[in-house]
């Protein structure tokens, strides 16, 4: 998610609007959107920085923030109102996000009330993205894939039951496959912070882990992860996925399988929408167990 410093004027202008457009929405209509604060149960982690919940004050530090320097998101202003108009309507929330980078603070800062929690491949970006903004709540993810077997693990990810979608795979009566712990599972984020398993999360931004050479980890597993969690809720609601760079064959190809072109509500850019249902109140029967050939799908 690291920027490449093109059009850094026209970002610092996204950022700026899309800041200020939630600040207005806070300040104009303070009282129901408080008044829905103490509705979020908190989400488990240690104490200490970045374990509070951001405040308004946080959104007018990142209005100053992106507005006095060149450093600013890669996301384009219509990309950013798609993700803003789902936090406008079911913040606060539980925003889980693949990735840290310049629009870190952005996210945080848009979920005032809420949990947000950022997945990190790069040790020494972590360290660096956390030096400026240690307020922020983050992990380190040890990716077990390259993307050069992204077409590989398309093609073979059928031949291991545990990734796939059948009843009973996650321990429930639905057919959520398990995510924690399922290590046969090629394409799962098994060993991840205790807190994403402990927490369902409404809203998903998937904009890592780097994917744009051949040994880079790729967004596959990142992808199907997130596909597994959305499936498996239990909670109220649907899970609001964003895949960022589907201009990308990889991205692409792996929405179309896990993410699912009939759960996608809109796009933008390089940025698609997904709200996906949980199993267990869509009602129907896996591909997997009729023959198909999606399975999530």
């Amino acid at each position: 998610m690291k920027l490449t410093g093109r059009l850094l004027a026209a970002g610092a202008g996204t950022l700026l609007v899309a800041a200020s457009v939630m600040v207005a929405t806070l300040l104009t209509t303070p009282l129901p959107f408080l008044q829905s604060l103490p509705c979020l149960p908190v989400v488990i982690g240690r104490t200490g920085s970045g374990y509070e919940p951001p405040s308004v004050a946080a959104l007018a530090d990142a209005v100053v923030r992106y507005a006095t320097t060149a450093t600013v998101p890669q996301q384009s202003l219509d990309e950013i109102r798609m993700s803003l108009a789902v936090l406008r309507r079911r913040a606060p929330l539980r925003l889980l996000v693949f990735g840290l980078g310049h629009d870190s603070r952005l996210w945080h800062a848009l979920n005032p009330g809420g949990a947000t929690v950022f997945l990190e491949e790069d040790p020494k970006w972590y360290r660096v993205v956390l030096a400026q903004s240690p307020f922020l709540r983050a992990h380190l993810v040890a990716y077990r894939t390259r993307l050069d077997h992204a077409d590989l693990l398309l093609s073979s990810y059928k031949n291991y039951p545990s990734c796939l979608p059948i009843p009973g795979a996650g321990g429930g009566d639905d057919d959520a496959p398990r995510v924690r712990g399922n290590a046969d599972c090629p394409l799962a984020l098994h060993n991840l912070a205790p807190e994403v398993y402990d927490n369902e999360w409404d809203m998903v931004m998937i904009d890592a882990p780097k994917g744009y050479f051949a040994s880079a980890p790729g967004r596959m597993a990142a992808v199907w992860t997130a596909a597994a969690m959305a499936r498996a809720r239990r909670g109220e609601g649907d899970t609001d996925v964003f895949l960022h760079d589907v201009d990308r064959r990889v991205e692409k190809a792996y929405a179309q399988e896990f993410l699912c072109e009939k759960f996608r509500v809109g796009r933008t850019g390089r940025l698609w929408h997904f709200r996906i249902p949980p199993a267990s109140r869509r009602g129907n029967v896996t591909a997997s167990s009729s023959g198909g050939q999606r399975p999530f799908c």
